[in-house]
């Protein structure tokens, strides 16, 4: 009984500090990830680092309480992000993209600038209503207190799948 009340502490030190599984539910995060895909996410990460351009992260939805979004961190405190003619500035240039596959559809945007102990987020689907990011007033800059985790892998996605 002792070991089996060990193991299940364990589990759950795992699962609430060090490593969870999660499964894409959408399409916002298109190409990098696709709906049902599972992925890895590392929730000890952000205990000893910050978050950094180009992770993707987990973090609770501030606006649906128990709902978890996935986004690419595009800001970082002291950025200032800007969206015009279809292209991301940061601190007045223009990010080089490589993870997206069209232009930003969704119009200008900004200038923000990016708080202390906040992240501006955006998906990578940047087609016109695609992801509710940063850019939403529903989402916004997100706290640090938020982040659930940095996606530190792919799993397995259902579209990959064959049957022999």
């Amino acid at each position: 009984m002792r070991t089996f009340l060990l193991a299940v502490s364990f589990a759950l030190v795992i699962n609430q500090f060090g490593m969870a599984l999660s499964v894409v539910n959408g399409t916002s995060m298109q190409p990098t990830l696709e709906n049902g895909d599972r992925l890895l996410i590392n929730k000890f990460h952000f205990l000893l680092n910050e978050p950094e351009r180009g992770d993707v992260v987990t973090f609770k939805d501030p606006s649906h309480k128990g709902r978890y979004l996935v986004k690419r961190v595009v800001g970082v405190p002291g950025d200032r992000i800007e969206i015009k003619k279809g292209e991301l500035y940061r601190n007045g240039k223009v990010v080089y993209e490589p993870y997206i596959d069209t232009e930003i559809e969704d119009g200008n945007y900004g200038p923000v600038d990016v708080k202390p102990n906040r992240i501006f987020v955006m998906g990578d689907n940047r087609h016109r209503y695609a992801s509710r990011d940063s850019r939403y007033q529903s989402v916004g800059l997100v706290p640090d207190r938020l982040l659930e985790g940095k996606v530190e892998l792919i799993l397995w996605r259902p579209s990959l799948a064959a049957f022999l």
